[in-house]
């Protein structure tokens, strides 16, 4: 194909986002996305209070948007996204995913697409490109191959999947629900041969829980003179996070043992820190024993009414 005929990044790229009751930014989002990609699909997870005003105007703006009846999850809900974006636009290439707390640089899309091109034309076997720093922080890199920065368990929004490999390797894992989908989804393709390329400066803007600062009788706890401050996700989380890192270890710890007792630690540190400073924390203490105790049952899905309502509060 002559190069003046090549097809424009953005004609080549469908974008999903996720929204659960969503406010007007993701109107903002739709708009800045529709600049960037061939179409955008909207997938509502069932929201509890009444969008109608926004995802009526995310239609009118161009947008596809997708009701579920209930909140299915995270997995469920890209699921029927990028089934749904793929369906309306046959020629495109590749999907972008995205949850609705999410925003791109200008560019995003085209420096995503090039790097899976020339990452292609360098041997790489490319199952996802994700950007290359979050929220200020830089992604994790595994090595760098034949000048191709490789990243290790992305997280799911940012990502540019090519359609062939979705195809290849099938949907997220919806049993999970929330939580390790995204790392389910990098262990899958790794272990079926596809790498993670990171985009060269590429940027994404998203929420990374919630900050709180510890206390120690009642006064905020200080080292070297700066208040600490930590990530915490809702408490419902915490029955997803305990729960799945069980079926994580169960579906790939005898193939990647080291990889399971490290992030098993890790979320271990990660509980003892939030049970030893916050004020719920027998309320966390209850998710996470009751997490881990589903998860060594093998149940998937959602969690148990009584557990959403303790979650609740």
């Amino acid at each position: 194909m002559p190069r003046s005929a090549t097809p424009h990044p953005s004609t080549r790229v469908v974008a999903v986002i996720t929204a659960f009751n969503p406010g007007p930014a993701l109107l903002d989002a739709c708009t800045s996305l529709l600049s960037q990609t061939a179409s955008v699909t909207i997938v509502d997870d069932g929201s509890t209070t009444d969008v109608t005003e926004i995802l009526d105007a995310c239609a009118a703006a161009g947008c596809q948007v997708v009701l579920l009846g209930q909140n299915s999850g995270i997995a469920a809900a890209l699921n029927a996204g990028v089934d749904a974006a793929l369906a309306a636009t046959p020629g495109a290439d590749f999907v972008l995913t995205l949850d609705q707390d999410s925003s791109l640089q200008s560019d995003y899309v085209d420096r995503a697409v090039a790097a899976f091109d020339s990452a292609s034309v360098a041997g790489v076997r490319v199952g996802l490109v994700a950007p290359h720093s979050v929220e200020g922080l830089p992604s994790r890199v595994a090595e760098v191959r034949n000048g191709v920065v490789l990243g290790l368990e992305p997280i799911q929004s940012g990502l540019v999947i090519p359609r062939s490999v979705w195809l290849h390797a099938g949907p997220f894992r919806a049993g999970l629900f929330i939580d390790s989908v995204d790392t389910e989804y990098f262990m899958r393709l790794s272990d079926a041969g596809f790498e993670t390329v990171l985009a060269a400066g590429t940027h994404l803007g998203h929420r990374l829980g919630g900050r709180f600062h510890p206390t120690v009788f009642g006064r905020r706890l200080r080292v070297r003179g700066t208040d600490v401050s930590l990530v915490r996700s809702a408490p419902f989380r915490y029955y997803y996070i305990a729960r799945n890192r069980v079926l994580m270890n169960r579906a790939f710890g005898a193939r990647h043992r080291a990889w399971s007792m490290r992030e098993t630690m890790l979320d271990a540190r990660h509980f003892a820190i939030v049970l030893a400073f916050s004020s719920n924390r027998a309320t966390l203490a209850r998710l996470i024993i009751a997490g881990w105790r589903d998860g060594v049952r093998g149940r998937q899905g959602r969690m148990p009414q009584t557990l959403e309502r303790i979650a609740r509060g």
